[in-house]
Formats: structure tokens, sequence, C-alpha cells
């Protein structure tokens, strides 16, 4: 089961790269291939870190994660 499991992770995680690449590419592509569309291209990427990164601001603490872990067995 363990091994089904990483193997979903490595999927969704794969997933996410093609669909990656090919966003930023449209976003390019968009601009006619010009400095402008990697311009365009790399504050989408700089959005997307700062509005991850805000978010990861939001998880659990580690402490607080291994009670949890502990109380759900």
């Amino acid at each position: 089961m363990i091994l089904a499991g990483q193997a979903l992770i490595n999927i969704n995680s794969n997933v996410g790269q093609l669909v990656g690449g090919a966003l930023i590419g449209a976003v390019i592509a968009s601009q006619g291939g010009t400095a402008l569309g990697y311009q365009s291209a790399y504050f989408l990427i700089g959005c997307v870190a700062i509005v991850m990164a805000l978010l990861a601001l939001g998880l659990k603490k580690q402490k607080e994660q291994l009670s949890t872990m502990k109380s759900n067995n």
C-alpha cells in the first residue's frame, strides 16, 4: 500500500511539472515569444512563489504535527 501511495505522489508531481511548463510556455507564446513574454512568465512564477510561501506559513509546526500523528494512531 505504501508503494502505491508513493507512485501516486510521483505521478502528481510529474503532472504538475508538465502543466506548469505548458502554462509558462503559453504565457511566453501569448506575447509572441518576445522578451516581454519571458518577463511576464517570470513575473507569474514570482507571484505563484509568493502565494505558496504565504500559504506555507499556515502549516502546522513540527510539534503540532507530531502530536496530531500520535493522537491518530
